[in-house]
């Protein structure tokens, strides 16, 4: 199917199913931080659009490209996902999907055989100075807010990360109510915010209630994904803004190019980044043939994914596609991921004690970073 959109200025032609195929659901799903499980053929999360607590309620089906909540019965394949969730037009939708496949440097015409290459650097999206400067403003606004409320950085800290920290990451907090009127008092429209998709459509913060991770470039934020503050509150636990996710913590990670360790979450980054240690975050287990290009350029990739059983599913993805460059770590018994270690004071030495063991036993024996 091809949808016709009626504009000013030259006519402008969508393949609606070139789409779809071009953005994999389970793909975009996890762009926008939503985790998710396999069950069978399908995959299971927590549903953007209720309240879902208790049993994930967001079935997933890589073969059709289709989605639904059997709970709020939302449903719908990607085009209607970025629609709903973003509250936009399906010609906005559609629209903002194609413009996103153009910006890949991945992207290839159909039947072109030719292999994707190894990029050296993390592809971002391309911003336009307002949308840089509005999202430098949002991240500054974010930070100031953070370093002023007690209950979120009380909670960074019950996460074993301190103030220096929260400062050298630029970590925030979106109160909810702020960003809008903050834009406009520096002279932003809110329809820029719109477009990056700080603002849903009614206004409303799209990461309101949530810690803020941002990812820098060349000083710049590129990317921002938030973290829930209260696990009551509706919504994924995790959630980034439209666009390519990037690896988070590339800046930081560039300039180690024999190894760095791989985790899954911003928090586990953020455990990393206490203890000096370089490293990316996946958010979530999606690997993409885009994300197995960048991570080519590391000669070791200590794998530290969730001991459950996505984690040690994208762990063995990571290992078929990278070979001996990928080194399994188990944590502790017990411990899931290395953010459940930052709070312990041995923390970052049973962290290295693991990575010990498994550069000891990986079969080619590399030598240790």
């Amino acid at each position: 199917m091809t949808a016709r959109f009626a504009r000013s200025g030259p006519p402008t032609h969508i393949d609606a199913e070139r789409l779809r195929q071009a953005h994999p659901i389970a793909d975009l799903l996890a762009r926008y931080g939503i985790a998710l499980r396999r069950s069978g053929t399908a995959l299971v999360g927590r549903c953007p659009f209720h309240a879902d607590g208790g049993r994930p309620n967001l079935t997933v089906f890589p073969r059709s490209g289709r989605w639904v909540c059997f709970r709020c019965q939302a449903r719908g394949d990607a085009i209607d996902f970025v629609q709903q969730l973003e509250h936009l037009t399906f010609r906005q939708a559609a629209e903002r999907l194609s413009a996103e496949a153009a910006r890949s440097p991945f992207a290839r015409r159909r039947g072109d055989p030719s292999p994707r290459p190894t990029r050296s650097a993390e592809p971002t999206a391309r911003r336009d100075p307002t949308q840089t400067a509005v999202l430098a403003a949002t991240v500054e606004l974010y930070k100031s807010r953070l370093l002023s409320d007690p209950a979120a950085l009380a909670y960074l800290a019950g996460r074993g990360f301190g103030r220096d920290l929260v400062e050298r990451a630029q970590l925030g907090y979106a109160a909810g109510d702020e960003l809008g009127p903050s834009l406009l008092r520096r002279g932003y429209a809110p329809s820029v915010a719109r477009r990056l998709g700080l603002l849903r459509s009614d206004g409303r913060e799209m990461l309101a209630g949530r810690i803020v991770v941002p990812q820098f470039r060349q000083g710049q934020p590129v990317w921002l994904i938030g973290r829930l503050l209260d696990p009551g509150r509706d919504g994924p636990r995790y959630l980034g803004l439209p666009g390519r996710k990037p690896l988070l913590g590339w800046g930081e990670a560039r300039p180690a190019p024999r190894g760095v360790c791989l985790v899954e979450g911003p928090m586990d980054l953020l455990a990393l980044r206490q203890w000096g240690v370089p490293g990316l975050a996946l958010c979530g287990t999606g690997v993409s043939p885009a994300t197995l290009d960048l991570l080519g350029r590391w000669e070791r990739l200590y794998a530290v994914l969730d001991a459950d059983a996505a984690g040690r599913a994208a762990t063995a993805r990571l290992v078929e596609a990278l070979g001996s460059r990928v080194i399994p770590v188990a944590l502790p018994p017990g411990i899931k991921d290395p953010a459940e270690l930052a709070p312990l004071p041995d923390g970052h030495a049973l962290f290295r004690a693991a990575i010990r063991q498994a550069v000891a036993t990986h079969p080619t024996r590399p030598a240790a970073a």
